[in-house]
């Protein structure tokens, strides 16, 4: 008796529960909405995706902007940095192989950063950056002349150091288990 009391018991709260007598489906459930409502679509992306977001917005926007932009950030210590950044050109010196000095004149950006601290010292530091200009085609050859140069410079670097061995040599040294 007390079983088949406890039994039925379970069967009508678990039943109870799990019935849909509106026919609605859950993303449409306005009490469920409401206790549990579905952020998946509002969120900004993974940590990933944030800081690319944020590296684009304040170090690479600025940096290829055509007009001068300037940041103020005020840290919790009182320190007040002000960043600004502008267009300019800076001049290159090249040295060819035949020995000559060629001077090309390149865009850039001049970056400014001015620091106060709650004393009164002001620091200021100027850097330009150079902007590549890439101007050229991708071609695979490109990096196939790369990976050559690169395995050059590897067999001379490890030239008279003993071999690293192989992932496959290695497994093979490995005690093999259960035989």
């Amino acid at each position: 008796m007390r079983f088949t009391l406890s039994l039925s018991l379970s069967l009508f709260i678990l039943g109870g529960c799990a019935a849909n007598h509106t026919g609605v489906t859950p993303s449409q459930n306005s009490s469920l909405s409401a206790v549990s409502p579905n952020t998946a679509s509002a969120s900004k992306g993974g940590i990933m995706q944030r800081s690319l977001d944020e590296w684009l917005k304040e170090e690479w926007n600025p940096m290829m902007a055509s007009e001068p932009t300037e940041k103020t950030k005020t840290n919790t210590d009182g320190t007040v940095v002000t960043t600004k950044t502008e267009p300019t050109t800076m001049t290159v010196s090249t040295k060819t192989a035949d020995g000559q000095v060629v001077q090309k004149t390149a865009n850039a950006t001049q970056i400014t950063t001015t620091t106060q601290t709650p004393d009164g010292k002001v620091t200021t530091t100027t850097e330009v950056v150079p902007l590549s200009e890439d101007n050229e085609p991708f071609t695979l050859q490109k990096y196939v002349d790369k990976w050559n140069d690169y395995l050059a410079k590897k067999e001379k670097m490890n030239e008279g150091k003993p071999k690293e061995p192989s992932h496959v040599e290695m497994m093979s040294q490995l005690p093999v288990i259960g035989k």
